[in-house]
């Protein structure tokens, strides 16, 4: 169970922060880049309409502002229905697109001097532009505005590839893996046996959106599709894009029956290069590799240069058509045009879109992007996206509404020999055409041009390796400090024929990449081995020619980001499946990366486009399913079996759900799942509303106050996960027939190491187009505190079986993070829920009257500057020592005129800031980690009749040796616990002095253990 409830706070760098009034303490969740959420201006003082927020402080930049009204796609009178894409030539959406414009309007006038870069009207309402400052602060507090959030920057997700397990060597050139064929596509009762005309006809009819580098058009698996297409009417009345060819003359393109729309979105990107071309073409080659991926011609010839693969190569759904919208460019990927993009590619008809871009991981889960994807999933687009390649504990595109793809291997691998001069041979993993005969082996380390550190040529640096040392010779060069492809190119400019990469940490993988001279990627212990036979005299080597292996797989690549997800503190089981990513050969930009039209790609990039080819294939098959009756039909049927029946692995130990969701996709068996565990966007609203991430919504139903008050664990997801489970908790699943004959399914748990668990009913008859709920207690026996554990739930008849991985996480106590009481003596009882059984202490720090600073505040500030500060704002330093254990800073309306509105801003070091956007009245506060902060106290209204008047600061700085003003006593200081059973705190105080405001910290221990604590604001 979630404890992100009202008053929860979250460590961010340094800092911890809290806002609004003690009583009313939001659960807003701040972290970097957050949308801020502006709050009405009828809003009762005190009270928090906004979302989580810590971003910059406003200064000068671009921002993406969202406006009140629902866009086009969500808005009764304009959305498509079921199985259906948004239609904009509609008289319903131009009068409502109307609308928008005109209150977009109101807004732009109530601001003066902002101008729109985009405008967003379809799933996005809103727009971007280039703000001062003032103007972002002054768009925050006018009417019909949602949010303002600054344009922040995202990356594709390629990256080095995991090393092949060892195999058995097939004869001849080496082949590109066939991904089709390893997902069993094309077996009998295979996916493409469902189709009519097979493989050729895989995805008629449906559009993929690629939101990516843009697309090269002329690449083989691009070519036009044959013509007449039985297709033809179905896309013509879906779509409504267009080609826009750029105005870059040098770097056109030409769309085709195939690639039916190319748009480009780069308005967010501030110094434009040389390769930054105003077109769709892909000046890099990932988007063109993602496109073809998914939904690239069949037996298309290829040949990945400096390297022995050719053959043929496919796209898992070749007759699909492909809509390219270019956001990447050569810094990066900006909200501002990614939303632009969403925006349009929705407006256009896709039916799924491709989303092989990631930013940090701990996105919140309402920003700008993510929610124009909401709003696109609502409109029934499917939307796949990757997870991100920095390894364990790292994965982004964390939300329910996007199907979110790890990456892992398939079963073709390449393997070389190095054979040294005393007969020593070392296998590694290699895409050589041509091996090297014996040769000199020489250790860059120790051919260093003169004056070159000796580190620098160990790894083959630019420029660091001399000639005459390496010139004939197979180079030892070591990982780390430049790109591995720009290692063998200086081998090669220093006239070295071969290369030996190794690796400098055991748990590093070895790459197959596209060498300019014959190489083999070794491990770290040979590595090692290899350099101290190159120390001695004479030392040789011969290279031999790569060779394909049938390798055992899949197995999870380590650089495939995995759980939990940090904005549900692992309630939300991320990410949601896995997909073939490494040593993917597909299309590319023959003027990019790569030198030919197709190159090898490895990354969570190369997974997600596996996952949407196979939902263009089940969008075909099945059109009136949802998005996420479609992801629930892919996670049920996963396997987490490799292809020799054993547990997936990573890194030589068997991987969780964590690592891979549900588990590898089984795309033949998601034809026909039996059931699906399908969600809406008010569940996903009440997801936000639970974490503490107020969905960015015009719409009411889907609002905090009239959403379902849940657990965020019970959102309708086809995995179970708890991030923290005190003692016991029952989790509730609604399943859907997705077949045309009553279902009675017998459900089965498969509890958690370290856990019992029971479900209910045991038996779900579930009618035709119908659903059935069941649920699900797991109780905690003798699982570790903060240890993940997995196990299952299986629903199962005579032909389907339903499968939901099953993750938990311990935690010993609940209590509430933020307690309120009030008067001058009093108490407060305080409860707690234990996760373990013994005795459960408590003690109480303080209370404290804090410290004041006063002074006049003169007019009022309606555009905050800190750079620009006037005599209605006040600055002040505020340093919190390390050894604090709460330290605070706060307004409080009793200071101040009755109908006035003071706002606190707080900056750290680095000048970002670390409060929320201010609220109506004069009731907030922050909690701050050690540090230096810049406060500011700004007077933003004042009642009518009023000039100026007196504002009072206030500031708790709580630690061991700080001196009670009160001491409270909290009771009783040690009881009992049972694990499950709820207790109760008592925590008393006497003659606090009237007019101001006490701060304590109640703290819960076990043993010597600290288990939680409560902040305590008291008002006498």
């Amino acid at each position: 169970m979630s404890q992100q409830h009202p008053g929860r706070r979250r460590r961010v760098g340094r800092r911890t922060v809290s806002l609004l009034a003690p009583a009313l303490a939001g659960g807003l969740v701040l972290s970097y880049g957050t949308p801020v959420q502006a709050a009405p201006q009828d809003a009762p003082a005190g009270t928090s309409q906004q979302a989580a927020t810590s971003q910059p402080a406003f200064t000068d930049g671009l921002y993406v502002v969202q406006l009140a009204d629902e866009p086009v796609a969500t808005e009764s009178s304009t959305a498509p229905g079921p199985g259906e894409r948004l239609d904009t030539a509609t008289g319903a959406v131009r009068e409502y697109v109307r609308h928008l414009k005109r209150e977009r309007e109101k807004v732009l006038d109530a601001v003066r001097g902002v101008k729109p870069l985009y405008t967003y009207q379809y799933v996005l309402n809103g727009f971007s532009a280039d703000l001062t400052a003032g103007q972002a602060t002054a768009l925050s507090r006018t009417p019909g505005v949602l949010s303002v959030a600054k344009n922040m920057v995202s990356h594709p997700t390629a990256t080095p590839a995991a090393a092949p397990a060892a195999g058995t060597a097939a004869a001849g050139a080496l082949a590109p893996a066939d991904t089709a064929k390893f997902l069993g596509l094309e077996e009998k009762g295979g996916l493409y046996s469902k189709i009519r005309g097979g493989q050729k006809r895989a995805g008629e009819g449906t559009i993929l959106g690629v939101i990516d580098t843009g697309i090269a058009t002329g690449n083989p698996s691009l070519k036009p599709l044959s013509e007449p297409r039985p297709d033809a009417a179905v896309i013509a009345k879906k779509w409504k894009g267009a080609c826009d060819r750029g105005v870059d003359l040098a770097h056109l393109v030409t769309c085709n029956n195939k690639v039916i729309g190319a748009q480009y979105f780069n308005k967010g990107l501030a110094k434009p290069t040389e390769d930054d071309w105003a077109s769709p073409m892909d000046a890099e080659g990932h988007g063109t590799h993602t496109a073809t991926t998914a939904a690239g011609a069949a037996g298309v010839k290829a040949t990945v240069p400096d390297s022995g693969i050719s053959g043929t190569i496919r796209g898992l759904a070749p007759a699909a058509r492909v809509a390219a919208y270019k956001v990447c460019w050569t810094e990066g990927c900006f909200t501002s045009d990614i939303v632009a993009a969403f925006d349009k590619a929705v407006a256009d008809g896709v039916d799924v879109i491709n989303y092989s871009v990631g930013g940090p991981n701990d996105e919140p889960a309402n920003r700008p992007e993510y929610m124009a994807m909401f709003n696109a999933a609502k409109a029934g687009v499917f939307i796949s996206a990757s997870s991100g390649n920095s390894g364990p504990g790292t994965g982004s595109n964390g939300v329910p509404w996007v199907t979110t793809v790890a990456a892992s291997t398939h079963d073709t691998g390449y393997r070389g020999t190095l054979t040294l001069g005393d007969g020593k041979t070392y296998d590694g993993v290699s895409i050589a055409a041509q091996g090297v005969p014996s040769a000199p082996l020489v250790d860059g380390a120790k051919a260093a041009r003169s004056g070159v550190d000796a580190t620098l040529a160990g790894q083959c640096q630019p420029d660091a390796l001399d000639p005459a040392a390496v010139k004939g010779a197979v180079v030892i060069c070591a990982r780390g400090g430049n790109a591995r492809l720009d290692k063998s190119a200086q081998v090669k400019a220093a006239g070295g024929v071969g290369m030996v990469l190794y690796n400098v940490s055991a748990a590093d993988e070895e790459v197959a990449d596209a060498h300019t001279v014959p190489s083999v990627h070794v491990p770290q212990a040979a590595g090692a081995e290899i350099k101290a036979y190159a120390a001695g005299s004479g030392a040789t080597a011969t290279l031999a020619a790569a060779t394909t292996v049938k390798q055992r797989a899949p197995q999870m690549a380590g650089f495939s980001s995995s759980g939990p997800d940090l904005n549900s503190t692992g309630d939300l089981l991320k990410p949601d499946i896995t997909a073939p990513g490494v040593d993917i050969v597909a299309g590319t930009a023959a003027h990019g990366t790569f030198p030919g039209e197709q190159g090898m790609m490895s990354g969570t990039s190369m997974s997600a486009p596996h996952v949407s080819g196979l939902a263009l294939l089940l969008r075909q098959l099945h059109p009136d399913w949802s998005p996420m009756e479609v992801k629930s039909a892919l996670m049920t049927t996963a396997t987490t079996k490799d292809n020799a029946g054993k547990p997936i692995q990573r890194s030589g130990k068997a991987a969780t759900p964590l690592d891979y969701g549900a588990g590898h996709v089984a795309p033949n068996t998601a034809y026909d799942p039996g059931l699906a565990y399908d969600s809406t966007s008010k569940e996903w609203a009440a997801f936000l509303c639970a974490i503490g991430q107020p969905p960015l919504t015009a719409d009411r139903s889907e609002s905090c106050p009239a959403a379902k008050k849940t657990d965020p664990s019970d959102l309708n997801t086809p995995t179970i996960s708890v991030g923290d489970l005190v003692a016991r908790q029952t989790v509730t699943r609604r399943v859907t027939n997705m077949t045309t004959k009553p279902g009675v399914y017998t459900a089965t748990v498969k509890a958690p190491a370290g856990y019992t668990a029971r479900i209910s009913p045991k038996t779900l008859r579930v009618p035709v187009g119908g659903t059935a709920t069941y649920k699900v207690t797991f109780t905690r026996t003798d699982a570790a505190y903060g240890t993940w554990a997995f196990g299952s739930v299986t629903l199962a008849d005579q032909r389907h079986t339903v499968r939901s991985a099953v993750s938990l996480r311990a935690a010993p106590l609940k209590v509430a993070a933020e307690a309120a009481g009030k008067g001058r003596t009093g108490s407060a009882t305080l409860s707690a829920k234990s996760g373990f059984a013994g005795s459960l202490t408590a003690r109480v720090d303080g209370l404290y009257a804090g410290t004041t600073k006063t002074g006049t505040l003169t007019g009022t500030e309606k555009s905050f500057d800190p750079s620009k500060l006037t005599s209605a704002s006040v600055k002040t330093e505020v340093t919190v020592p390390e050894n604090t254990s709460l330290a605070r800073v706060g307004l409080l309306p009793s200071d101040h005129l009755k109908g006035s509105d003071l706002d606190l801003w707080v900056l750290d070091e680095d000048g970002e800031l670390v409060s929320a956007l201010p609220v109506s009245g004069s009731a907030e506060h922050v909690d701050l980690g050690p540090g230096t902060y810049q406060v500011y106290v700004s007077q933003f209204a004042l009642p009518q009749g009023a000039t100026s008047q007196k504002y009072t600061l206030h500031t708790w700085l709580i630690g061991p040796d700080t001196k009670a003003d009160r001491q409270a006593t909290v009771t009783p200081a040690k009881q009992s616990v049972t694990s499950g059973a709820g207790s109760k705190v008592k925590v008393s105080w006497r003659d606090l002095k009237a007019g101001g405001t006490y701060v304590g910290v109640v703290h819960y221990g076990r043993g010597t253990e600290t288990v939680g604590a409560t902040t305590l604001t008291v008002t006498p």
